[in-house]
C-alpha cells in the first residue's frame, strides 16, 4: 500500500489555503440544509431579477413554467455534480483531469476562470449601481468598494462564506419583501396584461438563457462546495441521499423563480424596473423613505453573496490549472490568497469596462462552452471514474501525451460547443423550441458515449494509465 501525503490544513492564519487539494474528513461537516441555503444565497443576486426582463414577453404564467422546466432539465446534472463532491472531495475541474487529460483540463480551467470573472463583473456593476444611485456618488468608487468586500470575504474561504450566507439570508429576504411590497402598493400593476404573453418569444431562447444564467452554468461549480458536505456513505438512507442530491439545484432555482417574477412585474412599470432596488417610489417620504433606503442597501448583500461564489470557484479554477507550478508546500499555501486578490481585481476591471451591456451574448457563449464540458464529465464520472479512481489519480501528472490531451473527450466537447454557438444552419428552426446550448451538449455527449463504448472503455481504462491504488487515513472515499 502506498500512502499519499496531503496537507490536512484547510485554514491557516484564518485564511483558506487548501486550494484544490482534497478536503479532509474532519472539515467535511456541511449538512444538506446548509448547502441549499448556501446555493440559494449564491443564486440570489441583485442581478437575478433580470430574468424578469429576459422573460418579460412571456408573461407571468409562461415565465413561471419556463423556470420550472429549466429546473427539471438541470436537476439531474446538478445533482450528480453535487454527489461527485461528496464522493470525491475535490473540485470538478480536478476530476476532469482524468476525463479530458491533465493539460486539457488545465486549459478549460483557465477559460472558466475568465467566465467566472465575467459573472463577477456583471454583479459588481449592478451592486455598484444600487449604492451609487442611493448615495448619489461616483459609481466607480462602488465598483472598487464592492469588489474589495467580496475579495476579503472569499479570502476566509468556504466555512466563513457559509456563515455569512446563512446569517445574512434573513436580511436579504426581508429587504426583497419590503421592496416588493412597495412595488405592488406604490405602482398600479396591470396583472391582467401580465397573465398573457406580452410580445414575441420562443421557448428555446428563454430556456437557453435560463440554463446559462442559472442551474447549468452553476453546475460544474457545485462540487467546489459540496466537497465540504458530510462524506458519502453507502449506508446513507435514501432520504439523506435525496436531500444532498437536490439541495444544490433547488437552492439555485428558488431565487430565480421568486426574484425573476418580481423583476418581470417591476419591468412592467418602468424601464429598468427589473432592478427594484433602483426604482423610485413616488410619494414615499420620511420613515417609509428610510425603510426603502435600508432595504435597497440590504439587497446589495445579494451582490456579495453571488460574487463570492463567482470569485471562489474562479480561484479554484485558476489553481486547478496552475497547481503543477506550486511544487513546494509554502508556495502552494500562498497560491489561493494571491489568486483570489488578483482575480478580484480582474472582476472589478470588467465591471468598469461595462460588461453588463453584453450580458445576453456573454450568457449564450458561457453556456456553449460549459454545458458540453459538464455533460461529458458527468457521464465519465458516473459510469467510470467513481468506480476506478482514487484521489491520488487526480494529482499525478500522466507520463503519456494522450493522457494529458484526451482527444476522445475533447473533440466531442468542441463539436458540442460549435453547435451550441453557431447552430446547424437550415435546421436552426428547432431552437425556437429547444435550447441551442443544450442541443449542442447532447450531441457532444452522444459522440463521446459512442467513442467511450467503442474505444475508450477498452483502452483508456487499462491499468497502465492509473497509479497504484492508494488508501488515506483522512480522505476515505466509499
Amino acid at each position: 500500500m502506498v500512502v499519499k501525503s496531503f496537507d490536512n490544513d484547510v485554514v491557516e492564519h484564518r485564511l483558506e489555503v487548501v486550494g484544490v487539494n482534497p478536503i479532509p474528513n474532519h472539515a467535511r461537516t456541511m449538512s444538506s440544509r446548509k448547502i441549499m441555503i448556501f446555493w440559494a444565497m449564491a443564486s440570489a443576486s441583485a442581478l437575478t431579477p433580470i430574468v424578469g426582463l429576459e422573460l418579460y414577453n412571456m408573461g407571468l404564467p409562461f415565465a413561471t413554467i419556463a423556470i420550472i422546466v429549466a429546473l427539471l432539465i438541470g436537476i439531474i446534472p446538478a445533482g450528480l455534480v453535487a454527489e461527485m463532491g461528496r464522493q470525491i472531495p475535490v473540485p470538478s475541474l480536478v476530476v476532469s483531469r482524468k476525463t479530458y487529460g491533465f493539460m486539457t483540463s488545465g486549459a478549460y480551467s483557465l477559460v472558466f476562470t475568465f467566465l467566472n470573472l465575467g459573472f463577477f463583473g456583471l454583479n459588481d456593476t449592478v451592486g455598484a449601481a444600487i449604492i451609487s444611485g442611493l448615495t448619489h456618488s461616483n459609481i466607480i468608487i462602488w465598483y472598487v468598494v464592492m469588489g474589495v468586500i467580496q475579495v476579503v470575504l472569499v479570502l476566509f474561504g468556504a466555512k466563513w462564506l457559509e456563515y455569512f450566507f446563512r446569517y445574512s439570508a434573513p436580511v436579504l429576504i426581508v429587504s426583497y419583501i419590503i421592496l416588493a411590497y412597495f412595488l405592488l402598493t406604490t405602482y398600479t400593476i396591470n396583472f391582467s396584461m401580465l397573465m398573457h404573453p406580452i410580445g414575441a418569444f420562443t421557448w428555446g431562447a428563454a430556456l437557453n438563457f435560463l440554463l446559462g444564467f442559472s442551474i447549468l452554468a452553476w453546475s460544474y461549480k457545485i462540487s467546489t462546495q459540496t466537497r465540504f458536505g458530510y462524506p458519502y456513505s453507502k449506508e446513507d438512507s435514501s432520504g439523506k441521499k435525496l436531500k444532498y442530491f437536490i439541495s444544490s439545484p433547488v437552492g439555485i432555482m428558488i431565487p430565480v423563480l421568486l426574484m425573476g417574477l418580481i423583476g418581470l412585474v417591476g419591468n412592467s412599470v418602468a424601464t429598468g424596473g427589473w432592478n427594484i432596488a433602483t426604482l423610485s417610489f413616488p410619494g414615499l417620504h420620511g420613515l417609509f423613505g428610510i425603510v426603502v433606503f435600508i432595504a435597497a442597501l440590504g439587497v446589495s448583500l445579494a451582490i456579495i453573496h453571488t460574487n463570492a461564489m463567482n470569485l471562489y470557484p474562479a480561484t479554484a479554477d485558476l489553481l486547478a490549472a496552475l497547481q503543477p507550478a506550486f511544487r513546494k508546500k509554502p508556495n502552494e499555501k500562498l497560491a489561493q490568497p494571491i489568486a483570489t486578490i488578483l482575480l478580484g481585481a480582474g472582476g472589478i476591471i470588467l465591471a468598469i469596462a461595462g460588461i453588463l451591456a453584453h450580458i445576453e451574448t456573454f450568457i449564450d457563449d458561457l453556456a456553449s462552452i460549459i454545458f458540453p464540458f459538464t455533460f461529458i464529465l458527468i457521464f465519465d464520472w458516473f459510469v467510470h471514474l467513481r468506480h476506478t479512481t482514487k484521489i491520488d489519480d487526480y494529482y499525478n501528472i500522466p507520463r503519456t501525451i494522450f493522457m494529458n490531451l484526451r482527444v476522445d473527450a475533447l473533440i466531442p466537447a468542441l463539436i458540442g460547443t460549435i453547435i451550441a454557438m453557431f447552430g446547424i444552419g437550415p435546421y436552426d428552426v428547432i431552437f425556437n423550441y429547444f435550447p441551442q446550448a443544450l442541443f449542442g451538449s447532447l450531441i457532444g455527449l452522444g459522440i463521446y458515449v459512442a467513442v467511450y463504448y467503442g474505444y475508450s472503455k477498452n483502452h483508456i481504462n487499462s491499468k497502465e494509465h492509473y497509479s497504484e491504488k492508494v488508501e488515506y487515513a483522512d480522505f476515505e472515499v466509499e
